[in-house]
């Protein structure tokens, strides 16, 4: 656990560091489900939440970079019990996205390889990838991160400019669209062809919802990076303010262009529920791409999309072998995962992390790598938004405490304007969105088990976790009294294994 990590590190794996499949390929089913409209309003809104969570997270980071991130403030400001549940629910959640990005990497080789026989030779080079780039130190992971987010801020960018030009008229076919597919039916008329038509235009956008907070999932892991930046305090409120640039600039501004540029009833849209009858390594970009008739950038984009899923598979894995490591710190793991290589990385935790991202591997059986890819994401979907939900509460209850002690917010090395109603509005929202996630899975004439079960698995998780921690150790819930607000961030320290 070396703090390492310098500025330029860190400010580009805030900007891009997760930026996998959430903004290629799957911001494709968003658009199908809501409409151009539907799916711009979608990720705007889950943005603004994903932005607060990120300012809460970041004053109590930036305030005590020491802390095993919100695993520990959760601890520490709500209760034992409540730390223990969101650290093994957030490992539970990380560990499961890295398999995601590997699968989602698979499915983007098949643009050039539909030979199903060969995706196990893939997922096994991608894997050995990430795991031999976890293996070499932080220094050399954030150099690898830094060059890799670089290369996708660089495409993101191009892609929007790209779908400005096509929208205007600009490419080959000479097709000025403007605001055609806005006009003519921003939303989706015929969500799961249910009656009325607003009735499906509200359901269509209330399913864009969680598929955005897929492709906002991951932004948390700034609190396990914080471990090992060098100079904390400075280079995470870069870092927290960059997050701002990520959502507008990357996510909302790419979504409102790839609205314009194509039909939401495009057959070839990737994952477009009953609507997909393309191959899964189309995204939306690819197929205005073709759409167009712009030769030989397909092959590029998909080849950029397929660096950021092995980029953010490797992030994952990182975020999950510290959360590993620091669970192993607090005694709510066994020891020997908290022990270090001398270049500071937890190996034992990197090598359980690395071992359940074999459950990429389910994309070679019978179901194929789209069942299994929308397995996956359902699971680490809600596992996102049940973290945000525990930012948000640890920020509550930390707030509540400090103003109980008389502990002024000017202390505060980092302060948001949006505190403290921010993190009520995230606490409040989340709470609505991840009752309805799997409202999908009772439409259609039949109920749908399997998607059910994936769409909600995580939150019996967490009750058995803070249940069995509750009847186990008899923690009690942390009283304002009590509540230690302070901070135990140290200059220049380093994060050392315990045991």
């Amino acid at each position: 656990m070396h703090r390492t990590l310098k500025g330029r590190h860190i400010s580009m794996i805030a900007i891009a560091g997760t930026l996998g499949t959430g903004c290629a390929p799957q911001s494709g089913k968003a658009l199908a489900n809501g409409g151009p409209a539907g799916a711009f309003l979608g990720y705007l809104i889950v943005g603004g939440l994903v932005g607060l969570m990120m300012y809460s997270l970041g004053e109590m980071m930036i305030w005590d970079p020491s802390a095993a991130g919100f695993i520990e403030f959760s601890a520490r400001y709500i209760d034992p019990a409540v730390g223990f549940a969101m650290g093994w629910q957030y490992w539970f959640q990380t560990v499961m996205s890295a398999p995601v990005e590997i699968v989602a990497g698979s499915i983007v080789i098949q643009y050039w390889d539909g030979n199903d026989t060969h995706k196990a030779i893939y997922i096994t080079v991608m894997l050995i990838g990430i795991i031999l780039v976890n293996l070499a130190g932080v220094k050399y992971f954030g150099e690898f991160e830094f060059v890799f987010a670089c290369i996708k801020l660089t495409t993101v960018v191009g892609l929007i400019i790209m779908c400005l030009v096509v929208d205007l008229g600009g490419a080959p076919d000479r097709d000025r669209r403007g605001f055609r597919y806005w006009r003519d039916e921003p939303f989706n008329n015929a969500f799961f062809d249910i009656t009325p038509a607003p009735k499906a235009r509200f359901l269509g956008f209330w399913a864009v919802l969680t598929q955005a907070a897929f492709s906002y999932g991951g932004m948390e892991g700034l609190a396990m990076i914080c471990l090992e930046a060098y100079n904390p305090r400075e280079t995470m409120k870069t870092a927290v303010r960059a997050i701002f640039y990520r959502i507008v600039g990357l996510y909302v501004l790419a979504l409102l262009l790839v609205g314009m540029a194509l039909s939401r009833s495009d057959p070839r849209l990737l994952q477009a529920n009953a609507e997909d009858t393309g191959t899964a390594a189309e995204s939306p970009f690819v197929i205005i791409i073709q759409v167009a008739g712009i030769k030989v950038l397909d092959h590029i984009i998909n080849a950029v999309v397929l660096t950021s899923a092995f980029s953010s598979g490797n992030e994952f894995l990182y975020s999950a072998s510290r959360a590993l490591f620091m669970l192993a710190q607090q005694g709510q793991a066994p020891r020997i995962l908290a022990k270090v290589l001398p270049n500071g990385v937890p190996a034992y935790s990197l090598a359980v992390c690395g071992l359940c991202s074999c459950l990429a591997y389910l994309a070679c059986g019978s179901g194929g790598a789209s069942d299994a890819f929308n397995w996956l994401a359902n699971i680490t979907t809600l596992g996102s938004m049940l973290t945000w939900l525990g930012v948000s509460a640890s920020h509550i209850r930390w707030y509540q405490g400090m103003k109980h002690q008389g502990v002024s917010r000017d202390q505060l090395p980092f302060k948001s304007w949006v505190q403290p109603w921010g993190a009520w509005v995230v606490f409040c929202s989340f709470l609505v969105i991840i009752f309805f996630s799997g409202f999908t899975t009772f439409l259609g004439g039949e109920f749908d088990w399997r998607s059910f079960i994936s769409n909600y698995i995580n939150i019996p998780l967490v009750i058995v976790l803070y249940c069995g921690y509750k009847f186990v150790k008899r923690s009690k819930w942390v009283t304002l009294d009590e509540m230690d607000v302070s901070t135990h961030y140290v200059e220049n320290s380093v994060v050392y294994a315990k045991y």
